[in-house]
Formats: structure tokens, sequence, C-alpha cells
């Protein structure tokens, strides 16, 4: 017997700021997002975790990916499952061709992230380990089995979406405020709110699968170009397993596949990556499927938002499937999360659209050429000679792609987030508004190592400012910032301490770094002569100032995204340009709410022939506006 339960808004269980579609990595990380900013949200995945761990899925991380899940929390508990990619190797007729498969994607990692190398690990065990991580934060977050009937929008309502969702026997009423569809390229919520799918069906058969082996192959990242399987792909992945891919022929698939067994894909296989040897141990997983390129006409529509698969399609001859949609995630998880902290305006969402749409354009686009090369074709446009080599083709495009590829490179175009001026590139050259910000060492107070940048601005929803205040000097009275920039560091100060400042009248989702150029600080207010804005590091191999382009003696104020894009770029002492910016994303609060006021407490100590030695004299605390250590 269902049972139908009609629940209440008072009701928390069943009413949720956010009702997420999909259990894969998208729906989990936006979710672990929305948890760790304290939002209660539901996730409902229709098959239960032992049934998805059945299949391989997507199964790379570029290193792009690793640097957000690193600053969420996550990299940590997955590096030591995945198999390190550093390097690849491409075959033809069995011999080695130099120069060719992943090397474009190895070069442009090479001194650009923390992160030099791609991390080959299933699906599956990403899922897991972000499950887990919400599960600390709470366990009801995420069910499964669980599965989305039906929801409708009603607008009278502040919870305005209601759903039915199948759990057992039960049929289930759920409120909430927005609904994600994270559940893949045949999305019901992306159905039951008829958005648009609109691309191009698949016109080519891909096999894949999952297995222990054993082969004369290098265990390494390689490619085999082959005339009758296409660009044949082999990876080791985790666990001791390798994923082995390839164009499934006409004669293998049939007229509807349905003669298609496990044994006769390993014996595809093996004739695949011949002259090599390869023998089965244990097939744990394999799948011959056909892909198109689409892109969801909206990817919201009022509370109703799309993400991964559902937003698009795409091959997975790049493996940018599990990649693209957790850029969606970063894109939308701290836009969303803002929002409904009622930090940032609502208008922020619409960001998310026109960023990530945009994005998944492009990647349709190269995904059509490479998708094509990989499949033994070249593609009308190249114009290409008879007889030419696809794989020639598809290097020239895997090296003309690999920035975006590898998720260092992705950007986006100015918007109410990214506001780019004339003056950016004298204040700081070597950045750009839109852009990803090249990950540096710097040190905190006292350390003997560097720690990251990206590790000092983990992503936890706020916007950070870094304050380059400039490089410190040696004076008779000890090190100090150079006198142009504490001139202008001292009026930002100031600024900042003002009764009007935009730190006390708009809502606090921003936080300061204060970086400076050199060593030798023993303590930073003495340094800056004034009271620390934010907390401190210090850029003691010049990276960082080097890097982003900013003079040692002028400084700059540069805004990062929690995604880790530029947004903003003002001079050291634009603190009014920098709240003109701020303004238009951030809500208004509360005067004095946004910083709090320092205090102070005055001890004395006094040594009596009736006091024990040490004993303290403590002063009432003293309020103060601001504290002026220009003379120390």
């Amino acid at each position: 017997m269902k049972i139908h339960l009609r629940l209440g808004l008072t009701d928390s269980w069943h009413s949720f700021y956010v009702l997420i579609v999909g259990g894969g990595p998208t729906g989990l990380v936006t979710a672990h997002i929305l948890v760790q900013a304290g939002l209660k949200v539901l996730v409902v995945e229709q098959y239960n975790a032992p049934g998805q761990a059945l299949y391989g899925r997507a199964a790379i991380l570029y290193a792009g990916s690793l640097e957000f899940l690193d600053t969420i929390g996550i990299y940590n508990r997955i590096a030591s499952i995945g198999y390190i990619v550093t390097d690849s190797l491409t075959f033809k007729d069995g011999k080695e061709i130099h120069g060719r498969g992943w090397k474009p994607f190895v070069k442009a990692m090479a001194g650009n992230t923390y992160f030099e190398h791609c991390l080959s690990i299933r699906q599956k065990y990403v899922e897991e380990a972000v499950r887990t991580a919400i599960s600390a934060v709470d366990p009801t977050a995420v069910q499964a089995p669980a599965k989305l009937v039906d929801f409708t929008i009603d607008n009278s309502f502040d919870h305005s979406v209601i759903a039915t969702v199948e759990a057992g026997e039960n049929c289930i009423e759920v409120r909430s405020k927005y609904i994600l569809g994270a559940d893949g390229g045949r999305s019901t919520v992306r159905e039951l709110s008829k958005i648009q799918f609109p691309g191009t069906p698949g016109k080519f058969k891909w096999v894949r699968l999952d297995a222990i082996v054993q082969s004369d192959l290098p265990r390494m990242t390689t490619a085999i170009e082959s005339t009758s399987y296409g660009h044949v792909l082999w990876m080791p992945i985790d666990n001791g397993a390798t994923r082995i891919g390839f164009v499934c022929s006409d004669a293998l698939y049939g007229e509807k596949g349905e003669n298609i067994t496990a044994e006769l894909v390993m014996e595809e296989a093996k004739k695949a990556v011949a002259p090599f040897k390869l023998e089965f141990v244990t097939l744990a997983w394999w799948t011959v499927f056909q892909f198109g390129q689409r892109v969801a006409e909206r990817y919201q529509d009022g509370p109703v938002i799309l993400a991964g698969d559902a937003a698009h399609t795409h091959s997975s001859g790049a493996a940018q499937g599990m990649n693209t949609g957790l850029c969606d995630a970063a894109n939308l998880g701290w836009k969303l999360a803002g929002v409904l902290r009622g930090w940032f305006k609502d208008e922020i969402l619409d960001t998310y659209t026109s960023e990530r749409k945009a994005s998944a354009e492009h990647l349709i686009q190269l995904d059509r050429d490479v998708s094509t090369l990989i499949s033994g074709t070249i593609p009308d446009h190249f114009c290409a000679p008879p007889g030419a080599d696809p794989n020639i083709y598809l290097q020239q495009v895997f090296s003309a792609s690999a920035d975006f590829t590898v998720g260092l490179g992705v950007s986006y175009s100015e918007n109410l987030v990214n506001v780019a001026r004339e003056t950016d590139a004298v204040l700081a050259a070597g950045l750009r508004v839109g852009h990803r910000v090249r990950d540096v060492p710097l040190f905190r107070p006292g350390a003997a190592f560097p720690t990251r940048l990206l590790e000092l601005t983990p992503y936890i929803g706020k916007l950070w400012v870094f304050i380059l205040a400039g490089e410190v000097e040696k004076t008779p009275e000890g090190v100090r910032l150079n006198e142009k920039c504490a001139t202008k560091y001292h009026a930002l100060r100031q600024s900042f301490d003002s009764p009007g400042s935009f730190t006390r009248t708009l809502a606090p989702a921003f936080d300061f770094i204060t970086i400076l150029r050199g060593t030798g600080v023993l303590q930073p207010a003495e340094t800056l002569g004034t009271q620390l804005i934010g907390t401190v590091a210090y850029d003691q191999t010049g990276d960082a100032y080097d890097k982003y382009g900013v003079s040692t003696t002028e400084g700059a104020l540069v805004v990062l995204r929690p995604d880790a894009i530029i947004g903003f770029i003002a001079p050291l002492n634009g603190a009014l340009e920098l709240g003109q910016y701020l303004s238009e994303l951030l809500r208004p609060v509360e005067a004095g709410v946004a910083m709090e006021e320092q205090l102070v407490t005055t001890l004395g100590e006094i040594a009596l022939d009736d006091r024990n030695e040490g004993e303290l004299i403590r002063i009432p605390m003293m309020r103060v506006q601001s504290v002026d250590n220009s003379s120390l």
C-alpha cells in the first residue's frame, strides 16, 4: 500500500532549501557545498549504492578538478585510491610514436598547478567519498533508492517546489525553494520542466570496459592508433584495474546490439590492442554506448536548475563528463548557497546559466571534432587531403584545447561578477578577470615551509579579497612596509573602519588576506604601521607578485571568487571601487554586522609585599574604533 504524506513547511524533515535529483558527482558535490554552508538539502538517487557500484562510468579527474576537490576537502579522501597519471605513451603497429596522445595535457599542467597530474579513479569512488563527507554533517541528506515522480511550482509558497518522491512503498511530498536536476542525460527534472534539449544524435558507438588484466602493454595511460578500432584507450585505474575503450565495429554491434556478450567484447578488446597480448583475469564492467552532443535550452527556469549531464551530454573522448559536471557544481554551489543565506542578490544565479552554458557549448563543438577523430574519421571542415591520418588532426585538436581540457583554462565572460577594467593590465598584468588564478606558494607567519594560495583560500562560499600590500624593507626600526604602499594601506584601513564602509553595510560574504612581499616580518602590525586587515601571508619567493604582475611598490586589490576565478581588480587604495563592485552583488545588512569591532584588554602587573609575584591587575575592556600603530 502506498502512503501519501502531506506535510506542512513546519516539518523540516520534509521541507528543504534544495531538492537535488541525482546522486552522481555533480549532485553530490553541490549538496556537499550546501550542507557545509548549513543549508538543509535532500538528495534523491533512484539506484541504491551497491547497484551504482557495478558501473564504471567516468574514470578520470584532471588537474582543475583536483584543485577544486582539494578546496572543498574531498581530494585527500580519494588521492590514495586513484592511479596517478603524469605521462602517456602512444603506439601504432606495436611501435611507440613520440609526441602523441596525452602529451599536450601533461604540458598544460606542468608548472601551472600544484596538481601536475590526473587521477584515474572510477566515478563510484568519488561518489562514495562525497557521500561520506555529506553524512558527517547530515546523515539523512542522501536518500537511495528514492525516485522523483513529479513536481509542481506554486509561487504562493516560500518553498514553491512541491515534489512527489517515491521511496520504496512510500510516496512522500517534499517541498523546497529550489530543485536541482543532476539526474543525467535522460533527466526527469528537465523533462517535467519541458526544457528542450537540442543537439545532434550520435553517429558512433564505443565500447568501454573495466577489468583486471594481464598484458605486455606498459601500465601507464596509453593510446593505440588502430585503423579498425580508432584511437584505442588503455588506462590504468584504481585498485589494479584497467579501463579499455575502442570503437565498436558494425560486425560486433549487429543490427540492434542484441547479440553482444561479455565474451565477444573481451575477444574484440584483444584484437583492438594487437599486436600486444591481453588476457582477462576479471571483467568488472562493460558497456557499448552511442552518444550525442546536446545542451539544454535553459539551465534555469525559476526554481528549477539543471547541472551535469542533465544540462549537457557529449562523448567520453576527451574525458570531460565528470570534470565538466564538477565545474558546474563549483560554479553553482557558492552562488546558490549565497542566495539562500541572504548574502547574494538573486541576480547572481543568472551568471550560472550564462557562464556554464557557454562553456558547455564550447565543449560540445570540441567534442564533435574529438569524437569523430577518435572514431577514425576526419570532419569535413578540416579539409584534409585523401588518405590523411585522423590521428594527426586529433593531436592538433588536443594541443589547441589542452588548457581547457585539463580544467586550468576554463574562463568566463564579463558579467555581474566578472568586472574587467582598462586599468587591470597596469595593476595586475598577470591576472585576467574571468580566468582562473594561478596557485602560488605563500608562507604563514613564522612558517619554515610554504603553503599554497588555494589552501589559504578554501571554498567556503565567500569572496576572497587579496590585499597585495607591497614589499617590506629593512629600516633602522626593523622591517617595515615601503612608504608608498604603507600610505595606501593606512588609507584602506581607515576606509574599512569608517561607519559607512561596505565592510559594515553589506552582507559578510567576503574575507581578506593581506599578502606581503618579502621576509623578516616578526609582527604584521609593526611592519604595516597599522592594524592588520584580515589574515596575513608572505610571498617570500616572489612568485605571487611576479606571476600576477603586481608592482611591489604599488600593490593591488584582487577579488577571488570561491571557484578560484578572478572577479575584480582595483588599486591598493581602491576601497571605494571595491565597495561599488561588491554592492552590485551583495545584499545590505545593518551597520556593524560585517566586521566586528576590535576589543582590547589592558593588563597590569604589580609586585607588592602582600601580593604573590606575577599577580595580575585587570583594567576593564575598552572599546576602540581603530588602533593607530604608526608610532611603533
